[in-house]
């Protein structure tokens, strides 16, 4: 998939396809835009393809954290690119993040990582605003009900049907861990060193 693809996620149901390409296209030119209902949580989602990758930059940029009816957009790739890396101005935004989130958990932190790489600090930053807005109304129980969550938890709970789900398999079942690049096949070149000797 192109870099000019973008993964939205959490906004409200009712929102169509033309309201999302009204939104889209302040950043640039709308392509084309495809709504699906996610399979596990039935939220919807959708697939913007922007003219231009300049332009699903922008977009995804300043619509992280857009509020669409009380609801938080949350804009990522939905592909892993392997080309990327960290810069220093993410790890700085990581290090805030974690401090914001009292997380200081090496997984925990490695998966901080991943998501910022992955899915950018806009759309990290716009979940803990999300995850803070949850604490205050009296947080976020654990799936079985036993325990409140942390705030750190929290964030992870709300991010991770946030993303795309090539990216979510990365964050959450490989706990961080990005995938190794795929090797390049050298080109074949046959050579008559194990060639019997006559």
């Amino acid at each position: 998939m192109s870099r000019n693809t973008l993964y939205a996620a959490n906004f409200p149901p009712s929102l169509t396809e033309a309201d999302l390409s009204a939104l889209f296209s302040q950043h640039g030119e709308v392509v084309s835009i495809q709504i699906t209902v996610e399979d596990k949580t039935h939220e919807p989602y959708a697939l913007v393809q922007m003219a231009v990758e300049k332009q699903a930059t922008q977009a995804l940029n300043a619509l992280n954290g857009h509020v669409i009816e009380d609801r938080l957009l949350a804009v990522s790739h939905p592909e892993f690119d392997p080309k990327r890396q960290l810069v220093q101005k993410q790890r700085k935004a990581i290090a805030e993040i974690a401090e914001q989130l009292g997380e200081t958990d090496p997984d925990a932190l490695r998966q901080l990582e991943a998501i910022v790489l992955l899915c950018g600090v806009a759309f990290a930053q716009a979940i803990v605003r999300d995850a803070q807005r949850a604490e205050e109304a009296g947080g976020l129980m654990t799936s079985d009900g036993t325990r409140r969550r942390t705030l750190g938890g929290v964030f992870f709970y709300l991010a991770r049907f946030r993303m795309a789900p090539a990216l979510r398999s990365i964050v959450y079942n490989r706990k961080g861990r990005l995938p190794n690049p795929q090797p390049v096949e050298a080109e074949s070149t046959e050579t008559n060193e194990t060639a019997p000797a006559e």
